[in-house]
């Protein structure tokens, strides 16, 4: 039994759901039916005497699978009569034929040439076609109540559709709109901007597109000083983050720079005024904030015995406190903790299965929010701050972050005709520096001898010109220098 499907058990419980118990993988050697049967039911609580036995890789219970969920199952519950009523659960962009609307019919039915009405967007289009999936798309007349299907209506505009909206008749509305999906809380957040200014609007229809059938992350524009124009964008997670970056890379040939990953944080006033921010550099100063909260996280973790020092060691390394340690069997443990979000939303699934060799399952849920002692770390390149560099981090870790980013970043960063200051400071302290030394034209190369003054007056009209070059010229940061930050330690 993996984290996974506890919180989902819970989470079906809580909603009511009827559960059918599967046991798969019945053909492995270290199968042991019996043992899964009393962790269940010690471990969740439910019966497990009619659990259902399985194997995916040759197909046994599959026929037993089905017939429990037709048998034990509801049927769609609906009103054929009522006005049409259709709830969007997804959509995609189709270049020939525009935005392809996924729909599950929860009233009456909808069918072609009828017009119909997004009820969020007020928008209102004539049906091409609707059909279902066998799984390939195939056409039909009609989709009746409790089907699900999809319809075409030459939608061009991807912001006329969302994510669980209703869709009814333009000329029989339906009185009661459903309430749609509950709001997705997005966890991480990061800068996306293209290394090339003139292709913002095409990373503005990319990610229109993406977001089509992907509600689960947000964009909103946001501008750099050091990057241009850009969006600051919410993903569910590390992994979501990374799964979109390389859509819009490989599909839309996009050519991106993504800043350090970060979580959202609550800001309180002196004044008593309370807000949210996701983008660092939005920070109020530190003479203005009352409270300065992030948000935490319930963490579960089953792992092997072996595995516990190592683990608990990692959870202790990022601000953990342990709620519960139990011992479910003779070979499985229990590891419930609180974390801060912002310590798990880098590298921390990363570790967690180097630690245990892969035997490891992890999943969490948001708690709530927590004071903490945060500050913001700047980094300065020649005395100007790098807004997109800017993170939020524990006072504690400061130091040793702001030694290792100007450490990668003087690696990363060119050599330039001046020297390059990097340096990290915590509001107006420096906690850590680095300089790149400036590349250096042999001037002298020309002088055979002669007389040493004239040897002198070379260097010093190049270390002159040396002094005017850095008050007015600009340091070029390479993509190399974001990604740095988005490296583990």
């Amino acid at each position: 039994m993996e984290a996974q499907t506890l919180a989902n058990t819970y989470l079906a419980l809580e909603n009511n759901l009827d559960l059918i118990l599967v046991i798969n993988k019945i053909d492995l050697p270290s199968a042991d039916v019996d043992r899964v049967r009393a962790q269940v039911e010690n471990v969740i609580g439910i019966d497990s005497s009619d659990a259902l036995l399985a194997c995916a890789k040759d197909g046994r219970g599959v026929p037993e699978i089905l017939e429990a969920i037709i048998r034990r199952v509801p049927a769609p519950r609906g009103n054929p009569a009522a006005p049409p009523k259709a709830l969007i659960f997804d959509s995609w962009y189709d270049q020939y034929r525009g935005v392809i609307v996924l729909v599950r019919v929860i009233d009456g039915s909808i069918s072609t040439r009828m017009r119909v009405r997004f009820l969020s967007t007020g928008q209102t289009f004539e049906i091409e076609e609707v059909g279902i999936f066998t799984p390939k798309m195939r056409p039909t007349d009609r989709l009746s109540t409790g089907e699900v299907g999809y319809l075409i209506a030459g939608i061009k505009n991807p912001e006329d559709i969302r994510i669980g909206d209703t869709v009814t008749d333009d000329n029989n509305r339906t009185s009661d709109p459903f309430p749609g999906f509950q709001e997705i809380q997005q966890m991480v957040f990061s800068g996306i901007y293209p290394t090339d200014n003139t292709e913002f609007e095409s990373l503005r229809e990319s990610m229109e597109k993406l977001h089509l059938n992907d509600s689960s992350f947000t964009l909103e524009p946001e501008t750099s000083i050091a990057l241009g124009f850009g969006f600051r964008c919410g993903f569910l997670g590390m992994l979501h983050m990374e799964v979109i970056q390389q859509r819009l890379e490989r599909e839309f040939g996009l050519d991106l720079i993504q800043t350090a990953p970060n979580v959202r944080y609550r800001v309180t006033g002196k004044d008593g005024t309370r807000v949210e921010i996701s983008n660092p550099s939005k920070l109020p100063d530190r003479q203005s904030i009352a409270l300065l909260e992030e948000p935490f996280v319930n963490a579960t973790i089953l792992t092997q015995p072996e595995y516990i020092g190592g683990i608990l060691k990692l959870l202790e390394g990022r601000r953990g406190t342990q709620k519960e340690l139990r011992y479910m069997t003779p070979e499985r443990v229990l590891l419930s903790y609180e974390l801060p979000l912002s310590e798990i939303v880098s590298d921390f699934y990363d570790r967690l299965k180097s630690i245990s060799r892969g035997y490891a399952s992890f999943n969490y849920q948001v708690s709530g929010w927590k004071p903490s002692d945060l500050v913001k770390l700047d980094i300065l390149v020649n005395g100007e701050p790098l807004d997109a560099l800017s993170i939020i981090l524990h006072r504690d870790k400061a130091h040793v972050q702001g030694r290792q980013l100007v450490s990668r970043l003087r690696k990363v960063i060119p050599r330039q005709m001046f020297e390059v200051v990097i340096q990290a400071a915590l509001g107006s302290k420096v906690i850590a520096r680095e300089a790149v030394k400036a590349a250096r034209k042999n001037v002298l190369a020309k002088c055979y001898g002669g007389d040493v003054t004239r040897k002198r007056k070379l260097l010093e009209k190049q270390k002159e010109g040396k002094k005017r070059m850095k008050r007015v010229g600009r340091v070029d940061i390479p993509q190399e220098a974001f990604l740095t930050l988005l490296k583990p330690d």
